[in-house]
């Protein structure tokens, strides 16, 4: 009767042995909607604390958040599920068209236009492009997409009126005052004209200038890089928010295509965007590479099938997916993949046979020039 125990005692140790052993390839992924939550939290006190009063306090980061939402749901209007899924096949296709929808079937269009109307060809991902949403904006919120800019007057000292820079928008010393006494001459004002404000700052410091707490200059330098980090947030954030709004399936391939406009990271969507269930997985994938993708990039498995936010999940590298998924069930390559692959192969035979032809050209001049060795021999022999 011991023997049996025995057996399933050590089956359930080898069991938790596995299991413990697998837990240690999980991890808990990081949560895009904290990461939004911590560009609000940095924007808050950053670029709102004490800048606002304790209403306007209370209702920027409301705000800030509720433009990410809008943003976010702007590119869901404009590439609906199905058209993503017509870009990125990952489901079943709808017949839905959303230029059918927003031209050809709108009753306001059919009833002011002719039928045979430009209008009718419009594209509509590119009618509702970036510009056209951004000046449709109203000032408040066009303006976060505005380049920041650097003061155009700088003052050493705050209230002196003597030494003092100024400054392109582009933070480029257009003019010096002053510095040269104000230094002892240990920088000049010539010196550092043409120089960035920046470059500006490492030179005082590096020739042992040392600059009063509040001064203009690392203000302004510092009032640029919050709000370059601040649109770059903003629009991380928006990225975030369309992949999490997607799903497991649109979500990532939405947000690919809004990185590559927008210039964000193009991992992060493909880091969440692995489903072993997705029949379209390996096509999404070649569009990452595409992008510029990394093979070796780590993502996550099944992030949207967690039941809880600080459940783990297995980790696997691009490099695995494209030698373990395939295409469908019949193929493992896409019809993209096969006709890469066969110009490949064509570009090789084509190769191989001009070495081929090339070594054939060497063996004829060869035997020739044998040939006629020989018969240069024969002639001197007679």
């Amino acid at each position: 009767m011991l023997i049996p125990k025995i057996k399933v005692k050590w089956k359930l140790m080898s069991e938790n042995l596995l299991k413990s052993e697998q837990e240690k390839n999980k991890i808990v992924p990081v949560n895009l909607n904290d990461k939004v939550d911590e560009f609000i939290s940095w924007y808050f006190k950053n670029m709102v604390k004490g800048y606002y009063t304790d209403i306007g306090e209370y209702h920027q980061p409301i705000e800030m958040r509720n433009f990410i939402e809008k943003m976010a749901v702007w590119y869901e209007l404009r590439y609906p599920d199905y058209e993503i899924n017509r870009l990125m096949p990952g489901s079943n296709q709808e017949n839905t068209k959303i230029g059918d929808v927003m031209f050809n079937k709108n009753r306001y269009i059919n009833e002011q236009l002719d039928e045979n109307s430009d209008a009718k060809v419009l594209d509509w991902n590119e009618f509702y492009n970036t510009k056209a949403f951004i000046d449709s904006l109203p000032w408040e919120e066009r303006c976060l997409f505005q380049k920041p800019k650097y003061k155009d007057l700088v003052y050493v000292k705050p209230y002196c009126n003597f030494t003092h820079l100024h400054l392109s928008s582009n933070g480029i010393v257009e003019e010096s005052e002053g510095f040269g006494n104000y230094t002892n001459f240990k920088v000049k004002d010539k010196e550092i004209e043409k120089m960035h404000v920046e470059d500006v700052v490492k030179l005082l410091k590096e020739r042992g200038i040392i600059l009063p707490n509040d001064n203009e200059l690392e203000k302004t330098i510092d009032n640029v890089r919050k709000r370059n980090y601040q649109k770059e947030g903003m629009l991380n954030c928006v990225m975030y928010r369309i992949i999490e709004r997607g799903g497991n399936r649109f979500g990532p391939r939405r947000a690919l295509l809004f990185a590559k406009e927008f210039g964000r990271n193009i991992n992060v969507p493909m880091m969440y965007g692995i489903d072993y269930s997705d029949p379209g997985l390996r096509n999404f994938i070649n569009e990452y590479i595409k992008a510029g993708g990394s093979k070796g990039l780590i993502c996550y498995v099944g992030y949207f099938s967690r039941s809880s936010k600080n459940e783990r999940v297995n980790l696997v590298s691009i490099q695995k997916l494209i030698k373990s998924i395939h295409n469908d069930c019949i193929t493992k390559y896409t019809p993209e993949e096969v006709e890469l692959y066969q110009r490949m192969v064509n570009v090789l035979s084509s190769q191989i046979n001009i070495d081929e032809i090339k070594k054939e050209e060497v063996k004829q001049l060869r035997l020739q020039r044998k040939m006629e060795k020989s018969k240069n021999h024969s002639r001197v022999d007679d």
